[in-house]
């Protein structure tokens, strides 16, 4: 039985093995979801203002990318899948009751079947705009819950640390979410070119800056003088890693936009999306790595006290 006295240990050794760095193929799904996340609000956007492309397969294809995206890590946590057997904390098994973020993710899918049911012609229909609003804003609230879960296991201060994650994942998923549907544009050949190209290659180069900022601004709360005894060291190492990160995230994304964006190249897009997904996964590992590392640091502290 523990005594009094190694309670405190016993808590922060808990706190340190919650937030360990997940496993490779749970952090490629949680990447997917937030690149579906981010087409579903866009798609969602586009609808509310009546701008997505007439005709059902305008709609319905980018709607299905985002489905098997998103849905990818519920159906393998439903198949019991080792180390991928838990779907927004919750384990689909009976007798479970689902989480908070859980509910909020399954309520998704009813704007998601509204939006498939409804999709026809212009889609100018008020019914077919309104999902497009309630798309929009669950995928929104899916997003920040998932965050607010994630930074709610860190101990309070690496809390303040994290304060720009809900805008960094935000931002993340607009930029995924728009790389993928540019592709989905350019495989249907409904790409337009003209003055709205121009516009959208420079709201995805803006989104890419402002995510590039985030990310240093995240690493860089790592080494505040708040921060636990260690987190300065966190970073050691890992230089080659983040730039090979951010090559695939920000570098091979936007040279594809800004030599085949305007002219709708297909390969440009093929390269860019997926290159961006890998480069988010492998900068998702080291920034996780690096949370955990700092967790322990924080949890080896009380141990020197007793």
């Amino acid at each position: 039985m523990q005594s009094i006295r190694e309670w405190p240990d016993a808590i922060a050794a808990g706190t340190a093995a919650s937030t360990a760095r997940p496993h490779r193929a749970a952090a490629l799904l949680q990447v997917l979801a937030i690149a579906g996340y981010g087409i579903w609000l866009w798609l969602g956007l586009a609808l509310l203002l009546g701008l997505s492309p007439p005709g059902r397969s305008g709609t319905l294809i980018p709607l299905g990318l985002g489905a098997v995206l998103v849905g990818s890590g519920l159906l393998l946590a439903c198949l019991r899948i080792p180390g991928l057997a838990r779907w927004h904390g919750w384990q689909p098994r009976p007798g479970h009751r689902p989480t908070r973020s859980a509910l909020i993710a399954l309520a998704t899918w009813l704007p998601v079947l509204a939006v498939a049911g409804l999709a026809h012609g212009n889609n100018g229909f008020w019914a077919t705009r309104l999902a497009g609003a309630a798309l929009m804003l669950c995928s929104l609230v899916s997003l920040l819950l998932a965050t607010h879960d994630d930074r709610a296991r860190l101990p309070p201060t690496l809390q303040r640390a994290t304060a720009l994650l809900p805008a960094c994942r935000i931002t993340i998923a607009a930029y995924i979410g728009g790389l993928w549907l540019w592709l989905c544009v350019l495989a249907q050949g409904e790409f337009d070119g003209g003055r709205g190209a121009y516009l959208w290659i420079l709201l995805l180069l803006a989104l890419a800056l402002g995510q590039g900022l985030l990310e240093s601004g995240l690493w860089q709360s790592l080494h505040e003088p708040e921060a636990p005894a260690g987190a300065a060291t966190t970073n050691r190492g890992r230089f080659p890693a983040r730039l090979l990160a951010s090559l695939l995230s920000y570098a091979l994304p936007c040279t594809a936009l800004l030599l085949g964006g305007a002219s709708g190249s297909l390969p440009a897009a093929a390269l860019a999306a997926p290159g961006c997904v890998l480069g988010q996964l492998l900068e998702r590992w080291l920034y996780e790595g690096a949370l955990a590392e700092a967790v322990g640091a924080r949890a080896a502290r009380p141990a020197r006290v007793h």
